[in-house]
Parts: structure tokens; sequence; C-alpha cells
């Protein structure tokens, strides 16, 4: 990796959360905002996640040198926060990485992302060139805009168990192939159920574990409730 090259979700999957450094906007009595935020992950480095406008960039490089004082006043830089709800997973694997989009009347843009851990969840938002950490809290009016897919409308099993495997499709119409095997398991996006349309850009991994068992057999409720995945109350199951 060199330093500024632009990373996408699946990239952050099955890395080792390491540290975490801030960059904050100190103002007079108004509350301090975030600016900045590096997750340090093994095998990556340090992933630089701000907001340049619309959206959430996620880039490779260091935290920089001093700010441009007239640009930001003050600012105060400080390693593994114990108030910023990321830090609490020092040292666990990122399970999942998954994008959150917000939608409303006027247009829909990818908003931010949430990263799951063995241990919990975290959600990374850039709305309104602010970029907010949110762990189990209600944002309010507008957690209704904010939509992420995780919820299945059709799963058909392909294998009973070494591996147990599944093709599913999202409520948006997205395929995923769903895997278990030796302990790990995983999600992976692809265009659709023919491997031959694996190989370009919009295949990714959105979700890696292992649980340390090496089994090869995972009931579907137990498989989805460690991707972190629903079934749609209408879902249709299909044994295959």
């Amino acid at each position: 990796m060199t330093d500024d090259e632009q990373l996408f979700a699946g990239n952050l999957v099955s890395k080792r959360l390491l540290r975490v450094t801030t960059s904050w906007h100190v103002s007079g009595e108004a509350e301090p905002s975030l600016l900045h935020l590096w997750l340090h992950l093994e095998g990556l480095g340090p992933v630089h996640f701000h907001t340049p406008g619309t959206g959430l960039s996620l880039r490779t490089g260091r935290p920089p040198g001093p700010y441009s004082m007239e640009r930001y006043g003050d600012v105060v830089v400080v390693d593994d926060p114990p108030d910023v709800p990321v830090t609490r997973f020092l040292g666990e694997p990122i399970r999942s990485a998954r994008e959150i989009r917000y939608r409303d009347a006027h247009g829909d843009f990818p908003a931010g992302l949430t990263l799951r851990f063995a241990t919990g969840s975290v959600r990374l938002l850039a709305l309104d060139d602010d970029l907010l950490l949110a762990h189990d809290q209600h944002l309010g009016p507008v957690e209704a805009h904010l939509h992420e897919d995780t919820v299945l409308a059709r799963v058909v099993q392909t294998c009973g168990e070494c591996p147990s495997q599944w093709d599913a499709w999202t409520t948006s119409g997205q395929y995923l192939y769903l895997r278990y095997r030796h302990g790990e398991g995983s999600v992976e996006q692809h265009p659709s159920e023919d491997c031959d349309t694996w190989d370009g850009e919009e295949s990714s991994l959105w979700t890696q574990w292992d649980d340390g068992t090496d089994g090869g057999h995972i009931e579907l409720a137990d498989f989805l409730a460690a991707a972190g995945l629903r079934l749609a109350p209408d879902a249709q199951v299909s044994p295959g």
C-alpha cells in the first residue's frame, strides 16, 4: 500500500484493529467536533476516514503534521481516545464492513460504513460534511434515511456441509454467496450466482470470520447471526 491510495470496504475485512487516532476541532466552549479518524489496521497500516464533502472517503496515509490554524482553528490529535466507540474494539479483527446509504426525495448516496466486530459494531457516517461515530445510539430523524442492505428476500442452500453454503439475494436484489468451512464463515457480493461474473469490480468480500472450531456445518440461522444478516418476514428459504 502507498500513501493516499483509495480503499474500499472490502479491503478492511479480517484486518485487526491495532490503534485509533482522531483529530478534533476545538473552538471556545463548543463541543469538540471530529475532523478525521485513522484506524491502524494490521496488514494495511493507517486508514484515513474523512468526509471531503458528500460521503465517506477511505484512503491510506499516516496522520499529517500540524494543521493550518487559519483553516481549522485549534486542533487536538488523540491516540486511542477512550470515549470514541471504535476504541473498544482494539485487538479485534473487523468481521464485516458494509455500506450505509442515505436516501431521500433529493438523492441517494453512500453515507458511511458499519464495521462489525465479534463483540459489537460501530457506524462511521459522513453527513452534512461532518464525520460521526455512532455505536448503539439513535440519531433521530436522520435514521429514517439510512439504509444498509442486510435483509435477505431469498436463500437457496447449495451444499449442506463441508462447506455449508447458500446462494442469497437481498431485498434490493443484490446476490450474495454465503459459505462456511473449517470454522470460517464468509459473505461475498457478486453480480449474480453465475461464477463467470465473479472476477469484476462488482465483486467484493462483505464478511469473514473464524470461530476457531474447524467445523464444516452450520445452521442458516447461526450463520446469519454471525454475519449480521437477517431474513425478511416473507423470505423464501429453500434447502436446494
